[in-house]
């Protein structure tokens, strides 16, 4: 990962129609959650990486952006906007609802005691606690891929807890994971593009039922942008065909933003193509 960014006062833009919007969720959550191919030789031991590489794709992304479930639409909005300008974006939500159909399949089969009609309490939070280590491990391995870290700092993000004296307070315990890994995790240099081999690599420098919720103290990330600068930015760039010249077409625009964001020129020097 280069660099994290949280995007502050994000507003409905309604760029992209709701059928737009539901293709998108079809095309990236088209994942099958078949349980048999994830059991070892038949016997009831589950291969975490194989759920990890069904889950989540293999391949790098340009930016990685983690959101509220409440946001969604705005963040498939922001990743068609990028898939428009010639760059890859991972909305997170958009696998979720998979990972909860691959846990109940797993609970049906696994934590239902014979002559029970019900979940064994204690199976159900094995079985929870380990698919979520599994998918939570899978997610910081797409944030370390990714070029760009983006949050969508909006209301349903960031609970104002009256008596922090105004201090930013996160309910969701995957964004607080999210948000932690990017502050922490190494940080590469921008990906940079050999025509020898046509590929990219990244250049390394080394209701009725009453609520309860929790709440997590706010990860602070290094740069911060206003969402109507973001959109202009978002505005100014230009519409690409897929391939290669519209990647390096999107991820130099991306460095546009790396220079209002007010990265030196020493970041961002080594040209994205190289001979």
């Amino acid at each position: 990962m280069f660099i994290d960014l949280t995007i502050n006062n994000v507003y409905p833009t309604f760029r992209f129609s709701s059928d737009e919007i539901n293709a998108y969720r079809a095309r990236k959550g088209d994942l099958l959650i078949n349980l048999e191919k994830y059991l070892l030789d038949g016997r009831n031991i589950l291969d975490a990486d194989k759920i990890q590489e069904s889950v989540f794709p293999q391949q790098d992304i340009d930016v990685f952006i983690s959101h509220s479930h409440a946001d969604e639409d705005e963040a498939i909005r922001i990743a068609l906007s990028m898939e428009k300008i010639g760059l890859t974006a991972f909305v997170d939500s958009c696998v979720w609802g998979h990972a909860d159909e691959l846990l109940r399949k797993i609970d049906d089969k696994f934590c239902i005691p014979k002559g029970w009609s019900n979940y064994s309490y204690s199976l159900r939070n094995r079985t929870t606690s380990n698919v979520h280590l599994i998918l939570n491990a899978a997610l910081q391995q797409m944030i370390e891929r990714s070029e760009l870290f983006m949050f969508l700092g909006t209301q349903s993000a960031i609970k104002i807890d009256d008596y922090m004296s105004g201090e930013g307070r996160l309910s969701s315990p995957w964004i607080f994971s999210e948000l932690t890994f990017a502050k922490s995790v190494k940080r590469s240099q921008r990906r940079i593009f050999q025509q020898n081999n046509e590929s990219f690599e990244k250049m390394r420098s080394e209701s009725s039922t009453p609520e309860f919720g929790f709440s997590f103290s706010l990860p602070k990330l290094k740069h911060e942008i206003g969402f109507r600068d973001f959109n202009d930015w978002l505005d100014q760039g230009k519409s690409v065909d897929a391939g290669v010249a519209g990647r390096i077409s999107g991820l130099t625009h991306l460095d546009r933003l790396y220079s209002k964001l007010g990265l030196g020129q020493d970041q961002l020097s080594e040209p994205r193509i190289k001979s």
